[in-house]
């Protein structure tokens, strides 16, 4: 314990020599400033803690590595080059006009929202945040719109709350049904509170006449097939840009994998706990839930495994706080989206307040709908059992299969959902011109 006194101690002398260094240039500016002064004490805590702790920090990142080479390549990778190819060729164009109807009235978003949302739900973060910043980056979006849609197009992904948070930590698939429900209808909810977004300031223009829709949008796809660019250059470019995003995701996942590890061994996340423990003494709140909360806060996976073993918590409210942690994401994830969206001028801070805005509303709605699930749905998904006894090996084909069939379908759901709505829209037409006549 002395050693991390006197780790804590050099770091804060450091610090604050620093800070004086920087304030005869920052002329009374200091809090401005102040993040980038944060961004280098933590810096500099985390290579005091590696030096300190050499060998957990490796096993942290063996950890972390294990969970990007075995779970997030073959989960995203195939999202990412699939979405790359996709927008480039106008698809997405193609998908947007025709669900235009559907998404400008409900999200206040163009039809291209849709493509990033359906990929959302089912791949998990941050595939899209990834679609929502190159839908803006090739203007497809403006700004409003984008921030719009990135409130609601940066969720879990199905396979992490049914299989590793219900089957892996609750022992129970049915209320990884639950989970799921309640965080879908959690990102709806805030999609539709973000439609209000500046609404005042929107500036699109009218769709055209609905009975061209279908035309229009293959018109739309015939215009991306005359690219200048052929699809050597398009394929290359969206394996490029690909790896270059999973490798960054893959850098913050063994970032993180460090850092909690180092805040653990310093008891800094016990120290924050306590803290707060004493703080909420009036509520008569568990020491166990504001453990895993804190957890959750810089780490999903973590968060959810405490919760799940945490004692002296009734079931409902244990799954409405793992809800809760699965909504927030975790600095981690956050720390990843906020680099995507880095390059764009979706702001940060709205993207935040939209994740705890989702991370609420997800708890509430578990909370209350438990009831309804623990008497009614009774699932089992054996082959999660099954995927707990496999070989890292096998892990990484399993979920490289599964996610280029989930790729698949949700393409396939897109288009009949299209067309569906293309059809429904030209008989509308089609009776409201027959009406006229008469």
């Amino acid at each position: 314990m002395s050693i991390n006194i006197i780790l804590i101690v050099s770091l804060l002398l450091i610090f604050f020599l620093i800070l004086s260094q920087f304030r005869k240039f920052t002329r009374g500016k200091s809090y401005k400033n102040l993040s980038y002064y944060f961004i280098i004490l933590v810096t500099l805590f985390l290579i005091a803690s590696i030096i300190i702790y050499p060998g957990e920090s490796v096993d942290a990142a063996y950890d972390g590595l294990v969970i990007w080479t075995t779970l997030v390549i073959p989960a995203l990778l195939p999202f990412f080059i699939g979405s790359e190819l996709l927008i480039n060729l106008g698809v997405v164009k193609f998908f947007g006009i025709l669900l235009e109807p559907i998404m400008r009235p409900i999200f206040n978003v163009p039809g291209e929202g849709s493509f990033a949302f359906a990929m959302s739900i089912t791949s998990g973060y941050p595939v899209g945040a990834k679609i929502v910043s190159k839908l803006r980056l090739d203007k497809i979006l403006t700004q409003v719109e984008a921030q719009r849609l990135i409130s609601f197009c940066s969720t879990s992904g199905p396979l992490f709350m049914i299989g590793s948070v219900s089957v892996g930590m609750f022992k129970s698939s049915k209320i990884g049904i639950l989970i799921v429900a309640a965080h879908y209808i959690g990102t709806i909810i805030v999609g539709i509170i973000f439609s209000f977004y500046k609404k005042s300031s929107d500036n699109y223009r009218a769709a055209k006449s609905k009975e061209h829709l279908l035309k229009r949008a293959f018109h739309q796809l015939s215009k991306g097939n005359n690219s200048n660019f052929s699809i050597g250059i398009i394929l290359g470019n969206a394996v490029k840009n690909s790896l270059n995003t999973i490798l960054m995701v893959g850098g913050f996942i063994i970032l993180f994998a460090v850092v909690i590890r180092m805040l653990e061994l310093l008891k800094i996340i016990d120290l924050i706990t306590s803290i707060l423990v004493m703080l909420l003494i009036p509520f008569k709140i568990s020491p166990s839930i504001i453990s895993s909360f804190v957890a959750g806060l810089f780490e999903v996976t973590m968060g959810a495994k405490m919760v799940a073993d945490s004692i002296g918590m009734d079931l409902r409210t244990k799954v409405a706080i793992a809800s809760f942690v699965i909504g927030w994401s975790g600095f981690s994830v956050h720390a990843q989206v906020s680099s995507i969206i880095g390059l764009t001028d979706i702001k940060t801070s709205l993207y935040l307040f939209a994740k705890f805005l989702h991370a609420a509303l997800s708890s509430l709605i578990t909370y209350f709908l438990f009831p309804i699930f623990s008497n009614f749905f009774v699932l089992s998904f054996p082959v999660y059992n099954s995927y707990q006894e496999m070989s890292l090996h096998k892990k990484f084909l399993f979920n490289c299969q599964l996610s280029i069939e989930l790729f698949i379908a949700v393409l396939i759901s897109l288009l009949i959902v299209s067309l569906i709505t293309a059809l429904l829209l030209k008989i509308q037409t089609y009776f409201s011109k027959g009406k006229g006549m008469k």
